[in-house]
């Protein structure tokens, strides 16, 4: 995120082995580059016309940084950067942002196919190096979405035994892409695009320890720089709000403008459901929950479902629209969630599982894990 079903690939060993060589051939490379300059210049070819943006997304939001008007086909920006970090490209007339690792370098970019949208960068190594895993992770992701559309076929045939092995494979595929993603980023430790990598790849899921391995394996001369100072917040959260430690209370509105606090259903088991409307793996896995929901609801079990959503009208319409009949609360923030951050929350969805003591005793549970526990706790309920 291997034995596949009959339509999955599997990596072959010697595929992997070779994935190794590109590894330490890439990382002798790259260490051996100096930043030559202080600056950076990004000069990009387009057949689009108007402006050209240059953007960083600051808590959530994407914030123009500077724009400059595209002339015969070309734009440049220069600028100055502390760290290596993931800025983004909006031209007028380009579907969508193109996200580009910057550094100061010499940088190309040239948007070569608007449908698809294709595109090319030149000069920085921080962003050959993110395109790098991209690449790699191409067979694996794509054998994960061949086993995500059988579990669904096997599903909608009520094929129950061959879903579940379809969910053991998927699970042992995701865990083969997280060992993949800690090997690539292994010889590139004091690179901010490592870290920005995993942050984006390895968080989702990972326990307090397993979290503190990968921070640890960074080098602290990036203490500072964005990605490395979030990991090292996300890294201390996570092991606050750990299995075994107490829930953190937080209280929010709920669809009405009702104050809510998680303490407020102490006595009960809880489980603590993050989520959005625009989050489309959180719409597409809603009707499991609302399956564990309508079977254990009324036995001492309650959902709080904490959205990201920004819009009121769009949480509500998606809250309708998924059956969603549990308490529901948000505070109209996204990313900057208070109880997200109070539970290390980077990617959504995720759940956290509490007892009626107000003690963690699970987190990011798969609805069938959930159900197991379930039962065996309310047994007699």
């Amino acid at each position: 995120m291997i034995t596949f079903a009959p339509k999955s690939k599997i990596i072959p060993i010697m595929k992997f082995f070779k994935i190794s060589i590109f590894i330490l051939s890439a990382a002798l490379f790259f260490a051996c580059q100096q930043q030559s300059s202080q600056n950076f210049t990004l000069t990009g070819k387009t057949q689009a016309t108007g402006m050209a943006y240059l953007q960083d997304r600051v808590s959530g939001k994407m914030v123009t940084l500077d724009s400059v008007a595209i002339e015969n086909g070309s734009f440049t920006f220069t600028g100055s950067l502390q760290y290596p970090q993931m800025l983004y490209l909006r031209i007028d007339g380009v579907p969508g942002r193109l996200g580009i690792f910057m550094e100061n370098a010499p940088i190309q970019i040239a948007v070569e196919s608007l449908e698809p949208l294709q595109f090319t960068v030149k000069g920085s190594q921080s962003h050959e190096i993110f395109e790098g895993l991209t690449t790699l992770l191409v067979p694996v992701e794509e054998s994960m979405r061949n086993l995500e559309k059988e579990i669904l076929d096997a599903e909608v045939l009520g094929n129950t035994e061959q879903a579940n092995r379809l969910r053991e494979a998927f699970d042992k595929a995701e865990l083969s892409r997280k060992e993949m993603v800690k090997e690539y980023i292994k010889p590139f430790s004091n690179m901010t695009v490592a870290v920005f990598i995993a942050n984006r790849q390895l968080q989702h899921g990972a326990s307090p320890e397993e979290l503190r391995e990968i921070f640890s394996g960074f080098n602290k001369s990036l203490k500072g720089t964005l990605y490395y100072d979030e990991m090292e917040t996300s890294v201390i959260a996570l092991e606050r709000v750990a299995i075994g430690q107490p829930a953190v209370d937080f209280t929010l509105a709920d669809t009405e403008g009702n104050q809510v606090s998680l303490s407020d259903l102490q006595g009960k088991v809880v489980l603590i459901s993050f989520w959005a409307s625009w989050c489309p793996y959180c719409r597409k896995s809603n009707p499991e929950l609302v399956k564990v929901y309508k079977k254990f609801a009324g036995r001492n079990f309650e959902v709080l479902g904490v959205s990201l959503d920004r819009n009121r009208e769009a949480w509500l319409k998606g809250v309708e629209e998924d059956g969603l009949k549990w308490i529901h609360v948000s505070d109209l923030v996204g990313w900057q969630s208070g109880p997200a951050a109070k539970y290390a929350v980077r990617s959504i969805p995720q759940n956290v599982l509490v007892d009626v003591k107000g003690t963690i005793i699970g987190r990011n549970l798969k609805y069938s894990e959930l159900e197991a526990i379930l039962e065996n706790m309310l047994r007699g309920v």
